[in-house]
């Protein structure tokens, strides 16, 4: 258990880990692009490594799907502890306005609420094997990045029996085990692994786009390739990106207008991690940072 806490490599701007090399079925979407932020903790003083590992298990079991690309947190524009409020989570309309341009269609927040912890045994001796039982309660908070919406809000709480070692010495107080690292991180995950179904399904409900990264004469680079699904021979449509639509009486962003149609591209090969290389197929005047969605 203690290897799950080994230090952290620095992650791929694309974090590749069980996505298929292959691109999709024929039947298929392309696979969505997630952003999974750092995790929150209620309680600043836990061991950050509990909040790591549990955006791990995200990202893991999202993977495991093979339906989404999760794009790592150093891609983004800026850091996302900027974007933390007064109540300490994050700002998901602010983000999402920014993550929309990197091509990511959802944002996904986590927060690890309560745990909480009592001794169920106990035996002597120096060194001495406790059993105890944690519950934990962890939130999980989606937005579209395409126009900023709540689209999943689940609080989950799950708890677990298992054992741990301690040296007589120490303390053996309920509050104690609340603190121990891997207890902790037993019961985040089975609070976890019963949301993965829900952030699937709210995902896949989203349609896929990406953006035109670069145009070269007769080439577009598209800012999604192989990994992403997309198959050679693909036509994609390119259209401007829309105005962004507020409430009037709210100042709420709503979300993008649909821009002006440009014309279709045809995908000829892949570059890069993951990107794709289209030559034009009809239309004019594309450009950075159009909207590309398949045809």
């Amino acid at each position: 258990g203690c290897s799950l806490f080994d230090k952290k490599k620095e992650d791929p701007k694309i974090e590749t880990a069980n996505v298929p090399y292959e691109a999709r079925e024929s039947d298929e979407a392309p696979r969505s692009r997630v952003l999974v932020l750092p995790f929150l903790d209620e309680k600043s003083t836990r061991a950050q490594k509990v909040a790591e590992e549990s955006r791990r298990i995200v990202v893991a079991e999202l993977q495991k799907t093979r339906r989404f690309v999760v794009v790592g947190n150093q891609d983004f524009p800026h850091d996302p502890k900027k974007y933390l409020n007064e109540q300490g989570d994050y700002d998901l309309e602010a983000i999402s306005k920014m993550a929309s341009t990197i091509g990511v269609a959802a944002i996904i927040e986590g927060k690890i609420l309560e745990v909480k912890a009592k001794k169920v045994g106990d035996q002597v001796g120096l060194i001495r094997q406790i059993r105890a039982r944690v519950e934990a309660t962890v939130r999980v908070r989606m937005y579209s990045a395409r126009n900023g919406k709540e689209i999943l809000n689940e609080v989950r709480t799950a708890s677990i029996e298992d054992s741990t070692t301690r040296v007589a010495e120490y303390s053996y107080s309920d509050r104690f085990l609340e603190e121990d690292p891997t207890l902790v991180k037993l019961a985040v995950r089975e609070a976890l692994m019963g949301m993965i179904r829900s952030l699937a399904a709210s995902v896949e409900k989203l349609s896929w786009e990406g953006r035109v990264a670069m145009v070269a004469g007769e080439r577009i680079f598209i800012n999604a390739g192989r990994l992403s699904g997309l198959q050679v021979g693909d036509i994609l449509k390119i259209a401007e990106d829309g105005e962004e639509v507020y409430d009037p009486e709210t100042g709420r962003f709503i979300g993008h207008a649909p821009g002006r149609m440009k014309g279709t591209v045809e995908l000829v090969s892949y570059f890069g991690k993951d990107g794709a290389i289209a030559v034009v197929h009809s239309g004019s005047g594309f450009k950075e940072n159009d909207r590309v969605q398949l045809y």
